[in-house]
Order: structure tokens, then C-alpha cells, then sequence
């Protein structure tokens, strides 16, 4: 069960919208994450045992289990969101199936929040902010890129669960000590296209 006392980095800030569905921004908070370091024949092995689904091993992609959505971060290394709450349960059914496998199973909920920003303009919002190439046919639902936004250092998720003709959904998984400030950046980069401005908590200058 989660903890009622928890606080997330974002907790202050309400669900933001532009007009006529151009984007809208909102914090997902208290998710379950665990990052999972291990070779990666040797964790499809005791994950897909644990959760009925092996992790992705093909670079930028996820996966999912009923448990988890599995995000590839590096030939050996993975992110597995949970709901909230769920975090502990899954840490030890990962930690019960790998226990004869050399790794290293870590819980960082607490450290990173979710944001998901949404809208037919979300795409182009995100672009201001990166180099990476955003253009649907390099990534697209499901896919998983590590990159900067700005000057914050994000994983991207490009949300896999959308139906047809739904707007597609992103989300930035960030360090819970910069969630504001990315917060106020996407913000700020969507004001073309009518997104609130947001003044940062710290009184940072806003440099998409």
C-alpha cells in the first residue's frame, strides 16, 4: 500500500491545458521504478519467470508484463514502472527469480517522477527542447530514448497504449530535483499553442 505521507516532486502543481486539445501537461505521481542491471540472456531468463514477460533487448524499446512496463536503458540495464504502491511486491518477485543471477536490482521510485505531456502540438513541443530526431517515422509508440531537454536529462517514453486516432502521449521520466524546472520548461515551450506560463518555485530563468 502506498505511503499516505508521501509527497511527490510535483504534488503543488495542477494539470495544465492548452485550448482545443493543442497539449496538456500533468504529473503522474508515485509510480513504482526499479532499474535492473544484469546480462541481458540471463534476465530475459528470471524475468520472463517472475513476470511472464521477458524485458526488451532491442535498443529504445519497451515491453510489458502485467506487472510492469519494461524500459530498455542499455544492452544491460532496464527500468521497470510499476503502479504505486506496487513497488515492493515487484522487487521481490524480481529479487526471488534472479537470486542465482549475478545483478544488481535497484528501487528508485523516489528519486524520478513522471510527466506526461499530451496533444496534437505535444511533438512539436518536445522538438524546441532536443536535438534528438522526434519525427514519427525515428519514434514512435513504445519506443524509449534517453536525451536532453533543455539543460535536464530526461527518458523519454512514447506511450504505447493509445487507440486509434487518440492523440499520442509522451512521457519525461526526470530526477525529482529538476521536476519543476522541466515542468516550467515544457510549459513554457508550449505557450505558442496556449499552455499556461508557469513561474518556477527557485525563481530559475526559462531557457528552452
Amino acid at each position: 500500500m502506498a505511503d499516505a505521507r508521501r509527497i511527490s516532486p510535483l504534488a503543488d502543481r495542477a494539470r495544465i491545458e492548452a485550448p482545443d486539445g493543442a497539449a496538456s501537461l500533468a504529473e503522474l505521481p508515485h509510480l513504482g521504478r526499479l532499474i535492473l542491471r544484469a546480462d541481458g540472456a540471463a534476465a530475459a531468463r528470471a524475468v520472463k519467470k517472475a513476470l511472464g514477460a521477458e524485458p526488451p533487448t532491442e535498443p529504445n524499446t519497451s515491453s510489458r508484463s502485467k506487472e510492469a512496463l519494461m524500459l530498455w536503458l542499455g544492452p544491460d540495464e532496464w527500468m521497470l514502472v510499476t503502479e504505486p504502491g506496487s513497488e515492493e511486491a515487484l522487487f521481490d518477485q524480481l529479487k526471488d527469480a534472479l537470486s542465482e543471477t549475478h545483478c544488481q536490482l535497484v528501487d528508485v521510485s523516489d528519486q524520478l517522477t513522471n510527466i506526461e505531456l499530451s496533444g496534437a502540438r505535444a511533438r512539436e513541443i518536445l522538438m524546441k527542447l532536443t536535438t534528438l530526431d522526434l519525427h514519427p517515422r525515428q519514434i514512435g509508440p513504445g519506443d524509449v530514448a534517453g536525451t536532453t531537454f533543455g539543460s535536464v536529462t530526461a527518458t523519454l517514453f512514447v506511450t504505447d497504449d493509445v487507440k486509434k486516432h487518440e492523440t499520442q502521449r509522451f512521457q519525461l521520466i526526470v530526477r525529482r530535483s529538476v521536476a519543476d524546472y522541466m515542468w516550467c520548461l515544457l510549459a513554457e515551450a508550449g505557450r505558442e499553442f496556449g499552455l499556461p506560463e508557469q513561474q518556477p518555485r527557485s525563481g530559475e530563468t526559462m531557457r528552452p
